[in-house]
């Protein structure tokens, strides 16, 4: 190009407000106006003399509408997410001359992440409200939500509706992760008594030997250590309102003879003291374990069972109620997205890979891989291969697949975590120690035959 004519366009495309970018006939960079270097974080220095080729290798985005302008000589548009994450609609329109050569390439490049994201956004209420109309989900005014799209988990709702209303003693029982606090929180929120305090205790968390003065307070100089006024236990500060006693198979036997005084008298009685306090609280109560083999072992006294056990709720795992599962995936990635304000997607492979996972973790386990997709997994959007290793490999021994199938996909994901982390061929194939190469016919193909999923 011309050197005067080279001045006169980089000084014109100063004036654009969107991101401007010119090649040559060979997709060579000419020219970076410095919207485009705001826009992509990168410097023109890094770019200029630079081969769109080399650039799209290099990840400074993920595919050049410039090359497809040199082949079809036609303006062209597509979307491009660039290095820093952004995502932008890039429009290139050719120069060509009087041979109907290409001559240059003028490509505009505008900023759609805002617009991505609200119409993500947009996408999310609609599904929210879809579950609302079909009352599966459940918005409580504290705490977590309520998923409750399968049979078993709508039947659990509308039986907690029907009870929360009254005083009476509930226990939950279920395996660990299912979500027994929720449920404990919509039984208190659906209550006369949502307004009044609510206070959580776990059993196994407090040493025996603090859990009474904990849970009934107690009277000054009670023992060696206790403050001057005494303290008001759990009970006393939960008057009025609901406490809820997770891990109850863990409480020791004699916290459980004063626990059925509270029940049956309602009173307590604060260490050290000689004056029965009453209360009006609410109790549920939660376990992993099963409280009659307790019973039957003397680990638990049986009419304290009987008094906890007035209504029991009993929550399966969510490997019997897989109609839950996808709902719970989408709520908890949406909700992480939206917590550390990322705007992430998760593509529907990925969703099925998900849905046949048993889940041994419940609802926890969900709950902490959708918070570690969200934060670790460098893409925009989530495919199979960022799942880890123990996810696949239970699909992989579920599905009886040969050692060589297995094999094939561990690689195929190791290769595309490093094509992600390191954004082209050449850093991937020298983190993994193999030839460039190598690396470039595997996932040639795997595009053409990918590995079983």
């Amino acid at each position: 190009m011309d050197v005067h004519l080279h001045n006169e366009l980089a000084e014109i495309i100063e004036w654009f407000p969107d991101g401007v970018y010119v090649v040559d006939g060979e997709c060579r960079t000419l020219l970076v106006n410095s919207a485009y270097e705001e826009l992509s974080g990168s410097k023109r220095a890094d770019l200029i003399g630079r081969t769109m080729f080399d650039l799209t290798e290099d990840g400074f985005f993920n595919q050049s509408v410039s090359v497809l302008v040199l082949e079809t000589k036609r303006p062209t548009s597509l979307m491009q997410t660039l290095k820093n994450g952004k995502e932008v609609i890039v429009t290139g329109n050719p120069v060509l001359d009087e041979n109907g050569r290409v001559q240059l390439i003028v490509t505009s490049v505008r900023d759609i992440t805002h617009l991505n994201r609200v119409t993500a956004e947009l996408e999310k209420a609609i599904g929210l409200s879809e579950l609302n109309k079909h009352q599966y989900h459940v918005a409580l005014k504290r705490g977590p939500e309520v998923i409750a799209k399968s049979k078993q988990m709508q039947e659990i709702v509308d039986h907690v509706k029907q009870v929360a209303p009254f005083p009476t003693s509930v226990l939950i029982s279920g395996p660990s992760g299912v979500g027994k606090e929720v449920i404990a929180n919509c039984i208190h929120d659906f209550s006369q008594r949502s307004q009044k305090p609510f206070i959580k205790v776990n059993c196994a968390a407090i040493p025996d030997a603090l859990l009474e003065s904990e849970l009934f307070g107690y009277e000054p100089g009670a023992f060696t250590g206790a403050r001057r006024d005494g303290k008001a236990g759990l009970f006393e500060l939960a008057d009025g309102g609901t406490i809820l006693l997770d891990e109850i198979g863990e409480m020791p036997l004699s916290i459980q003879v004063k626990l059925l005084r509270v029940l049956q008298d309602f009173q307590v009685l604060r260490v050290g003291g000689t004056r029965p306090r009453s209360v009006d609280v609410r109790v549920i109560s939660a376990t992993n374990q099963d409280l009659r083999k307790l019973v039957r072992n003397g680990r638990f006294r049986e009419d304290l069972y009987y008094r906890l056990q007035v209504v029991e709720v009993s929550v399966p795992p969510l490997c019997e109620r897989p109609e839950d599962t996808t709902a719970l995936i989408q709520h908890y990635f949406d909700y992480y997205c939206t917590k550390y304000r990322v705007a992430k997607r998760l593509r529907q492979d990925t969703v099925s890979t998900l849905g046949q996972y048993p889940w041994p973790g419940n609802v926890r386990e969900l709950k902490n891989l959708m918070e570690n997709l969200v934060v670790s997994v460098p893409s925009l959007t989530i495919e199979p291969h960022h799942l880890p290793i123990h996810v696949q490999s239970r699909l992989d021994t579920k599905g009886a697949r040969s050692l060589k199938q297995r094999l094939e996909r561990f690689e195929h994901q190791i290769v595309m975590e490093a094509l992600s982390q390191h954004g082209s061929f050449r850093k991937a194939a020298e983190a993994l120690g193999v030839d460039h190469s190598t690396l470039v016919k595997k996932v040639k193909r795997w595009d053409e035959s990918p590995p079983i999923t």
